[in-house]
């Protein structure tokens, strides 16, 4: 049962939290990955227990095409009492930027576009006719690094490696159903550390692997080791390199109506200058994003703060927080690289008041949204993002402490 659904009615809960006029930002995360899809963490259990300790009361789960963690997310979260967000991340195709070489916010892909769905229902409402939508896309990509697989391992045979790989082997160690090529790096990784000892002995071996190459990463750069390993075997021009399937990619248009009908919000997630380069030209200027945001349908986007800077952050969040928007900040963790769930900018710089102030309020909007698809269903009648931040507000009230203001 959704523990949702057992908090007062709206006007009640408004009432007994004095209105909830307050704002008092709690540390907020609303971006993690978790290993249903690929993450930094063992398990749910660590990434909830690493949250707690570092004081973080709200924190939102949002892995690639699947919802399957939600359950254990949830019990995990209520019993470290910690909020939890619901969100889901895909990835489709814009033809017409794809046609121009207009990159939006993947960095190498023009067209290629990451769309998050912030508060999804749960249990799950989505249609088995979107279901389905998402299911093929899962298989089409599953068979996808299944070939990388099969490539890889004559690539190992060619290079008289005695290992193996198996697409179940991956998926029972480290993936689950949805297969990236992340996690075939991972077992590899993994698979290597079994055959060998010493350091200079899995160095050799990574040598054979790649060809007679030298590896630049070292071996207890874990991250790095797995990122080297899927540009040297898996990437366009390596011996396991497999295109993706076109079909693997729905329209936005697509994408914003299975967020929708799964009781989400479509959100925007921004790259800004997380590669270190230039912005993208989808980007590069806020006042023609936020109007092409707004034709596309989107009210809500999304910063991942450590891959910018400070100045860039603060620049992007303010102003589309000015202009109506919902906005939300988290720290991804879908790579090897384990580091802080308090989210900051590059650097670790921290976020001041009013980043923090804006993410806390991103996230009192999707709480309220979780609320109100709770109680009334996802068709609830709108209210206004103010109106949603202090319902918000009240139900972090309500949750962390009934009655009294959070402290």
């Amino acid at each position: 049962m959704n523990h949702l659904k057992k908090f007062p009615d709206r006007a009640s809960l408004l009432e007994s939290q004095g209105g909830a006029d307050g704002r008092i930002p709690l540390k907020v995360n609303n971006h993690i990955h978790t290993p249903y899809s690929f993450s930094a963490f063992r398990d749910i259990d660590e990434a909830v227990r690493m949250a707690k300790l570092e004081d973080i009361r709200v924190l939102g789960i949002n892995d690639f095409y699947v919802t399957d963690g939600y359950g254990e997310f949830i019990r995990k979260c209520l019993l470290n009492h910690l909020f939890p967000l619901l969100n889901i991340e895909l990835i489709g195709i814009s033809k017409r930027e794809q046609e121009d070489g207009i990159r939006i916010n993947d960095p190498g892909n023009p067209g290629r576009i990451y769309i998050c769905g912030k508060g999804l229902a749960h249990p799950p409402i989505l249609p088995a006719k979107q279901q389905q939508k998402l299911d093929q896309i899962i298989n089409r990509s599953n068979s996808q690094v299944t070939e990388m697989i099969r490539l890889l391992n004559q690539w190992m045979k060619h290079q008289q490696l005695d290992m193996t790989l198996s697409t179940g082997e991956v998926m029972q160690g480290v993936s689950g159903k949805l297969l990236r090529e992340r996690h075939v790096a991972r077992a590899l990784r993994l698979k290597l550390e079994d055959h060998v000892g010493s350091k200079e002995a899995f160095n050799r071996l990574l040598q054979k692997l790649y060809g007679g190459k030298e590896a630049d990463r070292q071996r207890e750069d874990i991250a790095g080791t797995e990122d080297e390993m899927r540009a040297r075997l898996l990437k366009s021009g390596a011996p396991a390199f497999v295109p993706e399937d076109g079909n693997a990619f729905l329209s936005i248009n697509e994408i914003m109506s299975i967020i929708r009908d799964a009781g989400g919000i479509p959100t925007y997630p921004m790259l800004l200058d997380g590669t270190g380069g230039a912005m993208t030209g989808f980007e590069r200027n806020k006042t023609e994003l936020a109007d092409s945001l707004k034709k596309m349908g989107f009210d809500s986007v999304e910063l991942i703060p450590h891959r910018n800077g400070f100045e860039m952050v603060k620049e992007y969040a303010s102003y589309f927080y000015a202009e109506g928007y919902m906005v939300s900040f988290g720290t991804e963790h879908n790579t090897s690289a384990m580091s802080p769930l308090t989210v900051s900018c590059r650097g670790e710089e921290p976020l001041d008041e009013e980043l923090m102030q804006i993410s806390y309020n991103g996230a009192a909007c999707v709480a309220a949204h979780q609320y109100m698809t709770a109680r009334e269903g996802k068709a609830y009648e709108p209210i206004d993002r103010l109106e949603m931040e202090k319902l918000g507000h009240a139900v972090f009230q309500h949750y962390f402490s009934p009655g009294k203001p959070i402290k």
